[in-house]
């Protein structure tokens, strides 16, 4: 049987349960962790600007940060009321931060379309709406709890066109409302906005 690796922080033997920058955390170092780099990152943000390096690495600390402290909160069985406030500020905060980073405004909007996923194994479709679009992505309402990575088939209702898009991170509100958020594949404006405008009016 292999040996699972222990935390990444010395002297700590307790086995991880999240990833964050390739380093194993144990759940209270990956709590520490995440405070201390959203503090950092506060600061950063406060400056006159931002380079494209810190730019990538706040992007990519936010998608791994609320995807790792998502699935702890919901897959812990033992996680304390304290613990899991933590996690949803963290969630939340995290959130907050990936506001600075947009690629592109969002805007409200109920699109009806169709999502299928013809992934082995867990094969659906749905028909369903948009909560919040954006030039390179949207927020949309689901029954079928898509895990982060998987791929989607997107169809809008009202006007035929197709894309597939890449589910970034999902939240569960109850059993059979999901959200999840998505990214698009290779597919430029795909909700045929003028973004331009819709920055000015924000």
């Amino acid at each position: 049987m292999s040996k699972i690796n222990p935390c990444a922080f010395p002297e700590c033997a307790l086995s991880p349960v999240a990833i964050l920058d390739g380093e194993r955390l144990c759940r209270g170092h990956f709590i520490s962790v995440c405070y201390e780099r959203l503090d950092r990152y506060d600061e950063i943000c406060k400056g006159p600007s931002l380079s494209v390096t810190e730019t990538e690495s706040m992007r990519r600390f936010v998608q791994e940060c609320t995807r790792c402290a998502d699935s702890i909160e919901y897959g812990d069985q033992n996680l304390g009321n304290l613990d899991r406030a933590k996690l949803v500020h963290i969630i939340l905060s995290a959130s907050e931060l990936g506001r600075h980073l947009r690629r592109s405004p969002r805007k409200v909007a109920a699109i009806p379309i169709k999502l299928t996923s013809d992934k082995f194994g867990a094969i659906w479709e749905e028909e369903t709406e948009t909560v919040l679009v954006s030039r390179h992505g949207a927020l949309v309402r689901c029954k079928h709890p898509a895990k982060a990575g998987e791929t989607l088939h997107f169809k809008r209702a009202d006007t035929g066109k197709e894309a597939y898009a890449r589910v970034a991170w999902q939240r569960p509100l109850s059993d059979d409302d999901v959200r999840i958020g998505v990214e698009f594949l290779a597919c430029e404006n795909f909700w045929g906005l003028d973004w331009g405008a819709v920055e000015e009016a924000r």
